[in-house]
């Protein structure tokens, strides 16, 4: 484990010279702005910032260095490219956003993405980052295309969705550029660092596997619920202030004790912490975080059964959960998970599930058909603390993973509840469709206060199958929405609302703190202006 930390520091440290020379001259020059003795214009530019183009092992693969504590020491940028190739996690640009954007509020870190329009989604990976802080958009392309094929200059389709989103941002950009959320997210999630260690350190055991993938299912169904969220690490929840959070959402096995410790001072004073897969059992030695239990109203922990041997996601194809090579025992008939109340899906789990053993005092909120716990809630102090005994986000990803998906319609609510449920019980989403894969972000310009909400369709779905050689590939479309209604938690007062996409201007009603609108039509983006 601390070897693991030493080689993340240790690259770093090539960094650090670098890094203080750039920090030195930008802070000499805005002395001299300061001072007078230059004036703005000639102190404009050259700003100079630095960044190492790492591969993208936060959701790809697992390994370091680690995408929080690399900001900590060495860059001051926080760059990175689009290289997910699969539609149905097209929407994990989201999650490196957020955590983009967090990095750079939290550590003064500057935020650019490299767009790969021919990887996919070009309109909504570039709004999805201007609308979380990113001041640099650069579409990035191997080249030169006579001597490799993987561009998007020959790509007419690409080409197409670049100047769409290039001519959308250039007629927003006044609102857009130097923008932050308009409202703070109140949900904040987790996916630790120590976990992703001690699955590569433990041979990849298929329960680990699973909790890795799993936690980034589980911010997908919060963003298909519309619910903004902070991505924490483990650092955040030990030392800083989460006293703005309703629920915190903590999702792998293994966690410092030190993060252990500032979760259960979070909940004692009222907060909400959530955890499924065999989450929060072991801490940093991968040894068990017993004192913890208290926290989650556990009495013991048992083994997770595991059924299915689940594959790292490494930026190609989705995996179908259909494999018998990966079958590792029979679901049984006892462990169908039987909603109730909020919890409102009926479905037998494909990847595993955890027995829990709820501690006297805590509530069993469902059950699986063989009547043993699967959903727990325990009070502790003002706050209390959800276990989801299964991995929700995969189960809830389960049915899309066919080879003619259709996004619209196989995100389903019902499963989509065992994640969501907890957090729609605290807190409202800022802006709503009544579309699930339709994202969107109110934005404020920090020094004007003009707003904007920012509309991302990720919503694809095969329309059909292309035989090139013995292999069968999918050609996927968007799904355009007709008639979208859209509700806006905005406080100020709107007098006009104007689609940019379809430079129109759109009726829109006011009731109860939220604005309506209905937008005729809805393909890849859109911005909506809030005048």
């Amino acid at each position: 484990y601390y070897t693991d930390w030493f080689n993340i520091y240790a690259t770093a440290n090539i960094f650090f010279s670098l890094r203080d020379a750039f920090q030195e001259a930008n802070r000499a020059k805005r002395t001299a702005l300061a001072s007078g003795k230059t004036d703005e214009a000639s102190a404009r530019q050259p700003w100079v910032y630095m960044y190492a183009l790492r591969r993208n092992s936060f959701l790809m693969g697992g390994g370091s260095p680690d995408f929080f504590q690399w900001y900590r020491w060495a860059d001051t940028a926080f760059v990175y490219e689009t290289s997910n190739r699969g539609p149905r996690i097209w929407g994990w640009d989201s999650y490196l956003c957020d955590v983009g954007r967090v990095v750079s509020e939290k550590m003064g870190a500057k935020f650019g993405v490299y767009v790969k329009p021919h990887r996919g989604a070009p309109v909504q990976r570039a709004l999805s980052a201007v609308s979380r802080n990113a001041r640099m958009l650069y579409w990035y392309t191997y080249g030169p295309d006579y001597a490799k094929g993987d561009s998007f200059s020959q790509k007419s389709e690409a080409l197409v969705l670049t100047s769409k989103v290039a001519h959308l941002i250039g007629k927003t950009e006044d609102v857009l550029y130097g923008s932050s959320w308009a409202k703070r997210a109140e949900v904040a999630i987790v996916k630790p660092t120590t976990s992703n260690i001690w699955m590569r350190w433990g041979g990849n055991k298929p329960q680990y596997v699973a909790a890795w993938e799993n936690a980034k299912w589980v911010y997908s169904a919060l963003s298909h619920a519309h619910i903004p969220v902070d991505p924490l690490d483990e650092e955040m929840l030990a030392r800083d202030d989460l006293s703005q959070y309703k629920i915190i959402y903590v999702n792998g096995p293994n966690i410092t004790r030190a993060a252990a410790r500032g979760l259960e001072r979070y909940v004692r004073e009222g907060g909400i912490i959530y955890t499924s897969g065999g989450g929060l059992a072991r801490d940093e030695a991968n040894q068990p975080l017993g004192v913890f239990q208290a926290v989650l109203g556990l009495d013991g922990r048992n083994d997770v059964e595991m059924y299915y041997k689940p594959s790292i996601y490494r930026a190609g194809r989705v995996e179908r959960y259909d494999n018998p090579a990966m079958v590792l025992a029979p679901v049984p008939e006892g462990a169908e998970i039987i909603g109730k109340g909020d919890f409102s899906g009926r479905f037998l789990p494909v990847i595993g599930r955890e027995v829990l053993r709820p501690a006297e005092g805590t509530e069993v909120l469902v059950r699986f058909a063989d009547g043993k716990p699967a959903v727990t809630r325990n009070r502790y102090g003002k706050g209390q603390a959800y276990v989801v005994g299964f991995f929700p986000g995969l189960e809830y990803s389960a049915p899309a993973r066919t080879d003619s998906f259709d996004m619209s319609r196989d995100f389903r609510a019902d499963r989509r509840s065992f994640v969501a449920a907890p957090a729609l019980a605290v807190t409202r989403p800022v802006v709503d469709a009544d579309q699930a894969l339709v994202e969107g972000v109110l934005l404020r310009n920090d020094e004007t206060g003009r707003q904007a909400v920012t509309l991302m369709n990720w919503a694809y779905r095969v329309v059909k199958h292309v035989k090139k050689g013995k292999r069968v590939n999918a050609v996927v479309g968007i799904v355009p929405f007709e008639n979208l209604k859209i509700r806006i938690r905005c406080g100020l007062p709107v007098k006009k609302v104007t689609s940019a996409m379809l430079e129109e201007s759109l009726a829109f009603q006011r009731n109860d703190g939220f604005l309506t609108v209905v937008l005729p039509r809805l393909e890849e983006g859109d911005v909506l202006l809030l005048e």
